[in-house]
């Protein structure tokens, strides 16, 4: 689809400021001014993160007495319980959770609910089961916050549940002994947007000031928390959580934690995904570590991934890393399928220029992978998407939304229609009856189409700065390197360049010939272009002195030893 540009207005007064007082360029500096980083200070601490500016987790709500109810249930020998959640984040907070408990010399277990038969969070059917287990202490990571219900039964069973979440509240908070979640705060000062395992270190972190008199943690566990910034990174990164404030810190320390850790799950992950010796990026463990992390619980029972990520034995961690590696290639497979499946229903069976959203059902999808789908399929048509898989009459849907628009408030007002709706504004679940499904689907476009003009159809393509290629170089590629780890809240810098002429032979490169190849020239300076995913722009390419404007994010390619600058195209707008 047709991108519109989106300039931000530069703002020449305060890149000057900012350029001199930190001795950047300033193009670095409208780009930080670009990410919401509007003064000296700020900028300076956004370059130069540091450990040390971590807020102490005693900003948290309830995490003392959290944290010392832990401590009492170590000293007493009380079993203590571990509820995670199957995703990325969840996993690698309870194994976080998890060693720093054995670190303490706690009684602890961990319980992983199977995402297929018994859903997301708590559910009344495990607390009994782990009650009847001796469970004395149920701490939730990554989960719980709207398990009103869940909590009572808990406590009708005379079991403590500690709840440590950062997904949204609702109206009622569970009657639980505590609940940690930055949400519930109103103080500026506390930084919001953590991840779940961003809330599991500082609860770790608390627990070894509770082990000291002075609050200070030992060497041992403060070599604990060194280390386990790496599974932060894991889950923050993978969780899509913004990656700025804190958790920049986190992810920022925790890449090289990551990178040179000797945990021996994450060892064998890193050497199964050939990243063993890289230096690792956001990217890495979006899309590399990430997938196969998250296959067992996609495609069956994702516990086995928190025993990877705590077991002593390198034997058992490179066994539990290779079943992961073929249970992503199964998922790949079945994903591969989908997409096709779910793509030729929205081009024959939908009329685009009619249909503000997108609602699709199908009796053979599986419905621990239709969630990615239901991004691409986004990413591909720019509308908001509900991808449905049904099974004995029931189906269990995934919605993915474009940025401007918050998908749950729309189905919200489709709930007449749902058996049940949850999540956030970008990223939601339901469960609908199949004969609903058309009813709901017109319901979902009428609510939709309300909310969305044309224009939010088209999608959005951000552009930091417009630039000429010779304002292009290595050392400005080594100045934006600062501005990395990239993710949610700050993405990779997008430039453009107008009026470029196409020279030499454009060509397809991959497997497929699905990508493109081809040389820009402006005034005495000519550039590689890589175009991913664009080889159907050939033809027009090929056109004798054709012109063309490119939006690009900045590269250094690497080729035996040779390094070139390169651009990496977002997208193409040729000069009629």
């Amino acid at each position: 689809m047709s991108k519109r540009w989106v300039f931000f207005p530069p703002n020449k007064t305060l890149q000057s400021e900012i350029a001199s007082k930190l001795k950047i360029s300033p193009l670095m500096a409208q780009v930080l001014i670009n990410r919401g980083v509007t003064d000296v200070a700020s900028a300076k601490n956004f370059l130069q993160p540091q450990l040390a500016a971590l807020a102490d987790p005693s900003f948290l709500p309830d995490i003392e007495k959290a944290s010392i109810r832990i401590n009492e249930a170590v000293r007493k020998g009380e079993n203590i319980v571990i509820y995670g959640d199957y995703d990325v984040d969840g996993l690698s907070a309870t194994a976080l959770m998890y060693r720093c408990l054995k670190l303490v010399g706690a009684q602890v277990s961990y319980y992983i609910p199977e995402r297929l038969e018994e859903g997301y969070g708590l559910n009344a059917d495990a607390i009994k089961k782990l009650k009847e287990g001796g469970a004395d202490v149920i701490l939730t990571v990554d989960c719980g916050i709207n398990a009103c219900n869940e909590a009572d039964i808990a406590r009708m069973y005379g079991i403590d549940l500690i709840i440590t979440d950062h997904h949204q509240p609702g109206q009622q908070i569970p009657n639980a002994f505590a609940v940690v979640n930055p949400k519930l705060m109103t103080s500026s000062n506390v930084f919001k947007d953590l991840s779940g395992v961003g809330i599991a270190f500082k609860l770790a972190w608390a627990i070894g000031q509770h082990f000291s008199p002075q609050k200070r943690v030992s060497p041992e566990f403060k070599d604990f928390l060194l280390n386990a910034v790496g599974l932060v990174a894991l889950g923050t990164i993978a969780d899509v959580v913004p990656l700025v404030g804190e958790n920049r810190i986190l992810t920022k320390y925790g890449l090289s934690a990551l990178q040179h850790t000797e945990i021996p799950g994450l060892r064998a992950i890193l050497d199964i995904a050939d990243l063993s010796g890289t230096n690792l990026d956001a990217f890495h463990v979006g899309f590399r570590l990430g997938p196969r992390i998250n296959a067992p619980g996609r495609m069956g029972r994702a516990g086995i991934v928190v025993e990877m990520l705590t077991t002593t034995s390198k034997e058992r961690a490179v066994e539990i890393a290779n079943f992961l590696e073929q249970e992503n290639k199964r998922r790949q497979d079945i994903q591969v399928d989908i997409m096709s499946s779910a793509r030729q229903k929205v081009l024959k069976e939908i009329n685009l220029d009619e249909s503000a959203a997108l609602v699709l059902a199908d009796c053979a999808w599986h419905p621990g992978v239709i969630g990615i789908i239901a991004s691409k399929i986004v990413e591909e048509f720019n509308r908001p998407t509900v991808m449905i898989a049904i099974a004995d009459e029931i189906g269990h849907g995934s919605a993915r939304s474009i940025p401007s628009f918050h998908i749950l408030e729309a189905l919200e007002c489709c709930r007449s229609k749902l058996l049940s709706v949850g999540g956030h504004a970008q990223a939601a679940g339901l469960k609908i009856h199949a004969d609903n499904i058309n009813e709901f689907r017109e319901m979902l476009n009428s609510a939709t189409s309300q909310r969305l003009t044309r224009t939010d159809l088209q999608p959005i393509l951000n552009i930091d700065l417009e630039v000429t290629l010779s304002m292009l170089s290595g050392a400005l590629v080594s100045e934006l390197g600062r501005l990395a780890p990239h993710g949610e809240g700050n993405s990779a810098p997008v430039f453009a360049a107008m009026n470029l002429k196409v020279v030499g032979q454009p060509r397809r490169i991959g497997t497929k010939g699905q990508h493109l190849s081809f040389y820009v020239r402006q005034g005495d300076i000519a550039l590689r272009t890589i175009a991913f995913g664009m080889g159907d722009y050939i033809d027009r390419l090929q056109q004798n002195g054709r012109t063309c404007s490119v939006a690009f994010t900045l590269k250094m390619n690497t080729w035996m030893n040779n390094e070139n600058l390169e651009l990496e195209v977002k997208d193409i707008k040729f000069d009629e």
